[in-house]
């Protein structure tokens, strides 16, 4: 391997321990991410050119924060000592275009601003005492080979005492890791790398003020957008729905799932028939 385009796909195994889709429970919530998952990777497939592999980190966890903890070490030991490119995608993004990275960016990076843009709320409490003004957004994250061993030791040395208090732990210990070899945040910015879709659904996608709001929010317009981040977390069934629409828009084709069928604009469990 020399570039992979990477993702984590993890159960919870107690529905009692979901902080968001409570709901759904464990189980239709892992299908819903495995969906996800599967049409990220065609995504992928479509837009991003060269040769590359997917590497799909799947564990079982108690809570959320473990995804992010145990995630930390796996795409390190990926990493390999430098000998590997990694385009990180969390699920809940969305290719739209082409992306082009591997060999063409020299530090580790994230692309686009987080909503606030300032690190704000519990997250500015973390243990570490870190604060950001330019808070950027950890949902699409590339790790180049010609990275230093000193950035990660740097995260390192605040995710061996991970701070499982907060959501916002990795997206933190990140900003810090990138911010390390340039302060200056317009050196990182690039929001077509990232376009944040906030609370993003199916019938929004071709609502003009909203796109608008967004355009303003990302300082580009969708257009020029090459990954989507959908913020997924606090309702997977809608970003799954928001995915087939994005889907359905790029190629005109409806998209066939493993677990889950879409009928009349809803998610149906094959299991349950």
């Amino acid at each position: 391997m020399s570039n992979i385009v990477a993702m984590a796909l993890c159960r919870i195994k107690d529905s009692n321990n979901l902080e968001y889709n409570k709901d759904t429970g464990a189980d239709k919530t892992y299908t819903l991410y495995s969906s996800m998952c599967e049409i990220l990777c065609e995504s992928a497939e479509r837009f991003i050119p060269g040769d590359w592999e997917f590497e799909i980190i799947e564990n079982e966890v108690d809570n959320y924060q473990q995804i992010f903890d145990t995630n930390f070490d796996e795409v390190y030991q990926m990493w390999d000592g430098g000998k590997n490119n990694i385009l990180f995608l969390d699920l809940d993004t969305f290719i739209v275009n082409d992306v082009d990275v591997f060999d063409k960016l020299d530090n580790f990076q994230m692309f686009n601003y987080t909503d606030p843009k300032t690190l704000s709320g519990d997250d500015a409490n973390n243990k570490y005492g870190l604060q950001h003004e330019h808070y950027l957004n950890a949902g699409v994250r590339y790790y180049p080979k010609t990275m230093s061993q000193d950035v990660w030791d740097l995260g390192w040395s605040y995710a061996k005492d991970w701070d499982y208090n907060i959501w916002g732990t990795e997206q933190i210990i990140f900003n810090e890791m990138m911010y390390s070899q340039d302060k200056d945040h317009t050196r990182w910015l690039t929001p077509e790398m990232n376009y944040q879709m906030m609370n993003a659904v199916p019938e929004l996608l071709d609502n003009s003020n909203y796109i608008s709001q967004l355009n303003a929010w990302n300082n580009i317009p969708l257009n020029n957008a090459r990954i989507v981040h959908l913020h997924g977390t606090r309702g997977a069934e809608q970003t799954l729905l928001t995915q087939v629409a994005l889907w359905k828009k790029l190629t005109g084709e409806d998209f066939e799932f493993e677990h889950v069928s879409i009928v009349d604009g809803k998610v149906e469990y094959k299991y349950d028939e």
